[in-house]
Protein backbone atom coordinates (compact mmCIF):
# COMPACT_ATOMS: atom_id res chain seq x y z
CA UNK A 1 0.00 0.00 0.00
CA UNK A 2 1.42 3.41 -1.00
CA UNK A 3 0.66 6.93 0.27
CA UNK A 4 0.23 9.83 -2.15
CA UNK A 5 0.02 13.41 -0.84
CA UNK A 6 -1.22 16.47 -2.75
CA UNK A 7 -0.43 20.14 -2.11
CA UNK A 8 -3.14 20.65 0.52
CA UNK A 9 -1.45 17.94 2.61
CA UNK A 10 -4.38 15.52 2.24
CA UNK A 11 -3.02 12.01 1.81
CA UNK A 12 -4.72 9.44 -0.37
CA UNK A 13 -4.21 5.72 0.09
CA UNK A 14 -3.45 3.69 -3.02
CA UNK A 15 -4.34 0.06 -2.59
CA UNK A 16 -2.96 -2.56 -4.88
CA UNK A 17 -5.74 -4.60 -6.45
CA UNK A 18 -5.60 -7.88 -8.32
CA UNK A 19 -6.35 -7.58 -12.03
CA UNK A 20 -9.47 -9.37 -13.19
CA UNK A 21 -9.90 -11.22 -16.44
CA UNK A 22 -11.69 -9.26 -19.14
CA UNK A 23 -12.93 -12.50 -20.65
CA UNK A 24 -14.60 -14.00 -17.58
CA UNK A 25 -12.08 -16.79 -17.09
CA UNK A 26 -12.10 -16.15 -13.35
CA UNK A 27 -15.87 -16.45 -12.96
CA UNK A 28 -16.51 -18.93 -10.19
CA UNK A 29 -12.84 -18.99 -9.32
CA UNK A 30 -12.13 -19.36 -5.63
CA UNK A 31 -9.70 -17.33 -3.59
CA UNK A 32 -6.43 -19.25 -3.45
CA UNK A 33 -6.28 -18.77 0.32
CA UNK A 34 -9.69 -20.44 0.72
CA UNK A 35 -8.99 -23.38 -1.57
CA UNK A 36 -7.86 -26.60 0.12
CA UNK A 37 -4.86 -28.38 -1.31
CA UNK A 38 -6.04 -30.89 -3.92
CA UNK A 39 -5.70 -34.56 -3.12
CA UNK A 40 -5.01 -37.23 -5.69
CA UNK A 41 -5.61 -40.95 -5.50
CA UNK A 42 -2.91 -43.48 -6.23
CA UNK A 43 -4.55 -45.06 -9.27
CA UNK A 44 -3.14 -46.52 -12.46
CA UNK A 45 -4.16 -44.74 -15.65
CA UNK A 46 -6.93 -46.94 -17.12
CA UNK A 47 -6.46 -45.67 -20.67
CA UNK A 48 -3.65 -44.99 -23.13
CA UNK A 49 -2.34 -41.42 -23.17
CA UNK A 50 -2.91 -41.46 -26.94
CA UNK A 51 -6.58 -40.89 -26.08
CA UNK A 52 -5.81 -37.26 -25.20
CA UNK A 53 -3.19 -36.56 -27.88
CA UNK A 54 -5.45 -33.98 -29.54
CA UNK A 55 -6.42 -32.24 -26.31
CA UNK A 56 -4.87 -29.82 -23.81
CA UNK A 57 -3.87 -32.86 -21.73
CA UNK A 58 -1.36 -34.03 -24.34
CA UNK A 59 2.02 -34.67 -22.74
CA UNK A 60 0.74 -33.79 -19.25
CA UNK A 61 1.01 -35.97 -16.15
CA UNK A 62 -2.48 -37.21 -15.28
CA UNK A 63 -3.71 -38.10 -11.82
CA UNK A 64 -6.99 -39.31 -10.34
CA UNK A 65 -8.77 -36.42 -8.57
CA UNK A 66 -12.04 -38.28 -7.93
CA UNK A 67 -12.71 -41.94 -7.19
CA UNK A 68 -16.33 -42.69 -6.36
CA UNK A 69 -15.71 -45.84 -4.31
CA UNK A 70 -13.51 -43.78 -1.97
CA UNK A 71 -14.88 -40.22 -2.20
CA UNK A 72 -18.55 -41.14 -2.46
CA UNK A 73 -21.07 -41.45 -5.29
CA UNK A 74 -23.05 -38.25 -4.75
CA UNK A 75 -22.76 -35.35 -7.18
CA UNK A 76 -21.50 -33.26 -4.27
CA UNK A 77 -18.62 -35.68 -3.80
CA UNK A 78 -17.93 -35.58 -7.54
CA UNK A 79 -17.70 -31.80 -7.66
CA UNK A 80 -15.64 -31.73 -4.47
CA UNK A 81 -12.93 -33.68 -6.24
CA UNK A 82 -13.35 -32.52 -9.84
CA UNK A 83 -14.17 -28.81 -9.72
CA UNK A 84 -11.46 -26.34 -10.74
CA UNK A 85 -9.18 -29.04 -12.14
CA UNK A 86 -9.36 -28.11 -15.82
CA UNK A 87 -9.93 -30.51 -18.73
CA UNK A 88 -10.51 -34.05 -17.54
CA UNK A 89 -11.16 -37.65 -18.53
CA UNK A 90 -14.04 -39.50 -16.87
CA UNK A 91 -13.92 -43.30 -16.70
CA UNK A 92 -16.88 -45.44 -15.66
CA UNK A 93 -17.38 -49.13 -14.95
CA UNK A 94 -20.82 -50.73 -14.93
CA UNK A 95 -21.93 -53.63 -12.76
CA UNK A 96 -21.71 -55.72 -15.94
CA UNK A 97 -17.96 -54.98 -16.28
CA UNK A 98 -18.53 -52.59 -19.20
CA UNK A 99 -15.88 -49.86 -19.39
CA UNK A 100 -16.58 -46.46 -20.95
CA UNK A 101 -15.65 -42.82 -20.59
CA UNK A 102 -15.77 -39.24 -21.77
CA UNK A 103 -13.51 -36.23 -22.22
CA UNK A 104 -14.52 -32.77 -21.02
CA UNK A 105 -12.36 -29.93 -22.39
CA UNK A 106 -14.03 -27.47 -19.99
CA UNK A 107 -13.80 -29.42 -16.74
CA UNK A 108 -16.19 -28.58 -13.91
CA UNK A 109 -16.97 -25.54 -11.73
CA UNK A 110 -20.58 -26.14 -10.59
CA UNK A 111 -21.80 -23.27 -12.77
CA UNK A 112 -25.27 -24.69 -13.56
CA UNK A 113 -24.51 -23.77 -17.16
CA UNK A 114 -23.77 -25.50 -20.45
CA UNK A 115 -20.94 -25.17 -22.97
CA UNK A 116 -20.70 -25.38 -26.74
CA UNK A 117 -17.72 -27.28 -28.13
CA UNK A 118 -16.68 -29.82 -30.75
CA UNK A 119 -13.79 -30.98 -28.56
CA UNK A 120 -15.76 -33.15 -26.13
CA UNK A 121 -16.20 -36.83 -26.95
CA UNK A 122 -17.40 -40.13 -25.54
CA UNK A 123 -15.66 -43.50 -25.84
CA UNK A 124 -16.05 -47.15 -24.90
CA UNK A 125 -14.17 -50.41 -25.03
CA UNK A 126 -15.56 -53.47 -26.81
CA UNK A 127 -13.60 -55.73 -24.45
CA UNK A 128 -10.93 -55.39 -21.78
CA UNK A 129 -8.19 -56.63 -24.09
CA UNK A 130 -8.42 -53.66 -26.45
CA UNK A 131 -5.99 -50.87 -25.61
CA UNK A 132 -7.68 -48.18 -27.68
CA UNK A 133 -11.36 -47.38 -27.15
CA UNK A 134 -13.87 -46.50 -29.85
CA UNK A 135 -14.43 -42.73 -30.01
CA UNK A 136 -17.90 -41.18 -30.32
CA UNK A 137 -17.49 -37.54 -31.44
CA UNK A 138 -19.88 -34.64 -31.01
CA UNK A 139 -22.49 -34.47 -33.77
CA UNK A 140 -25.34 -32.11 -34.68
CA UNK A 141 -23.28 -28.95 -34.20
CA UNK A 142 -21.28 -27.74 -31.22
CA UNK A 143 -24.27 -26.58 -29.18
CA UNK A 144 -24.89 -27.75 -25.61
CA UNK A 145 -22.08 -30.30 -25.68
CA UNK A 146 -21.47 -30.17 -21.92
CA UNK A 147 -23.58 -29.42 -18.85
CA UNK A 148 -22.12 -28.48 -15.47
CA UNK A 149 -24.89 -28.84 -12.90
CA UNK A 150 -23.80 -28.43 -9.28
CA UNK A 151 -26.34 -31.09 -8.24
CA UNK A 152 -25.45 -33.50 -11.02
CA UNK A 153 -22.51 -35.53 -12.24
CA UNK A 154 -20.95 -35.48 -15.71
CA UNK A 155 -23.43 -34.73 -18.50
CA UNK A 156 -22.60 -34.77 -22.20
CA UNK A 157 -25.30 -33.30 -24.39
CA UNK A 158 -28.94 -33.23 -23.38
CA UNK A 159 -29.07 -37.02 -23.57
CA UNK A 160 -25.74 -38.38 -24.88
CA UNK A 161 -24.40 -39.49 -21.49
CA UNK A 162 -25.66 -38.58 -18.04
CA UNK A 163 -23.94 -39.92 -14.94
CA UNK A 164 -25.77 -39.05 -11.74
CA UNK A 165 -28.13 -36.43 -13.24
CA UNK A 166 -29.86 -34.04 -10.81
CA UNK A 167 -32.97 -35.57 -9.25
CA UNK A 168 -34.78 -32.23 -9.63
CA UNK A 169 -34.77 -30.08 -12.78
CA UNK A 170 -32.42 -27.12 -13.00
CA UNK A 171 -34.12 -24.40 -14.98
CA UNK A 172 -32.45 -21.33 -16.44
CA UNK A 173 -29.25 -21.90 -14.53
CA UNK A 174 -31.03 -21.51 -11.19
CA UNK A 175 -30.83 -24.48 -8.86
CA UNK A 176 -33.62 -23.34 -6.55
CA UNK A 177 -33.59 -22.21 -2.91
CA UNK A 178 -32.79 -25.64 -1.47
CA UNK A 179 -29.54 -26.59 -3.17
CA UNK A 180 -29.14 -29.65 -0.94
CA UNK A 181 -32.13 -31.41 -2.46
CA UNK A 182 -32.11 -33.43 -5.64
CA UNK A 183 -28.43 -34.39 -5.50
CA UNK A 184 -27.58 -36.87 -8.25
CA UNK A 185 -26.27 -40.37 -7.54
CA UNK A 186 -23.35 -41.35 -9.78
CA UNK A 187 -24.28 -45.02 -9.48
CA UNK A 188 -27.00 -44.26 -12.03
CA UNK A 189 -26.25 -43.48 -15.67
CA UNK A 190 -28.20 -43.27 -18.91
CA UNK A 191 -27.39 -42.67 -22.55
CA UNK A 192 -29.07 -41.95 -25.87
CA UNK A 193 -26.79 -41.50 -28.85
CA UNK A 194 -27.41 -39.98 -32.27
CA UNK A 195 -28.58 -36.44 -31.48
CA UNK A 196 -25.62 -34.95 -29.63
CA UNK A 197 -22.97 -37.67 -29.87
CA UNK A 198 -22.41 -40.27 -32.58
CA UNK A 199 -23.99 -43.70 -32.37
CA UNK A 200 -21.83 -46.72 -31.63
CA UNK A 201 -20.05 -48.52 -34.46
CA UNK A 202 -22.61 -51.31 -34.23
CA UNK A 203 -25.42 -48.76 -34.67
CA UNK A 204 -26.70 -49.02 -31.11
CA UNK A 205 -28.14 -45.83 -29.67
CA UNK A 206 -26.75 -46.11 -26.16
CA UNK A 207 -23.14 -46.15 -25.11
CA UNK A 208 -24.15 -49.13 -22.95
CA UNK A 209 -25.31 -51.12 -25.98
CA UNK A 210 -28.76 -52.66 -25.69
CA UNK A 211 -29.54 -50.91 -22.40
CA UNK A 212 -30.31 -47.20 -22.18
CA UNK A 213 -29.53 -47.19 -18.46
CA UNK A 214 -26.76 -48.69 -16.37
CA UNK A 215 -25.72 -49.12 -12.76
CA UNK A 216 -22.12 -48.09 -12.10
CA UNK A 217 -19.69 -49.72 -9.71
CA UNK A 218 -16.98 -47.08 -10.13
CA UNK A 219 -16.41 -43.61 -11.57
CA UNK A 220 -12.97 -42.00 -11.80
CA UNK A 221 -11.83 -38.58 -13.00
CA UNK A 222 -8.32 -37.90 -14.25
CA UNK A 223 -6.88 -34.42 -14.63
CA UNK A 224 -3.57 -32.62 -14.96
CA UNK A 225 -2.24 -31.34 -11.59
CA UNK A 226 -0.18 -28.84 -13.59
CA UNK A 227 -3.29 -27.32 -15.15
CA UNK A 228 -5.26 -27.60 -11.89
CA UNK A 229 -2.60 -25.51 -10.13
CA UNK A 230 -3.47 -22.58 -12.42
CA UNK A 231 -7.01 -22.27 -11.00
Amino acid sequence: MQMACVSNSVCHVRRKTCPRSLFGWDIGRRNSNDRPQPKYHDADLPFSTSLVDKTFLRGKELKCCYKATIDGFSATNFHGGSDFKGPCVIIGYTNKSFKFGAFSPEGYRSTDDYYDTFDAFLFYWTDSENVDPIILPKVGGSGAALFDYARGGPQFGADGLLIGPPLAPVMGGFAGPDTNSGIGDLRQAKSRLGLSYAKREDGKESIFGDDSRATLDEVQVFCSPQIASLY
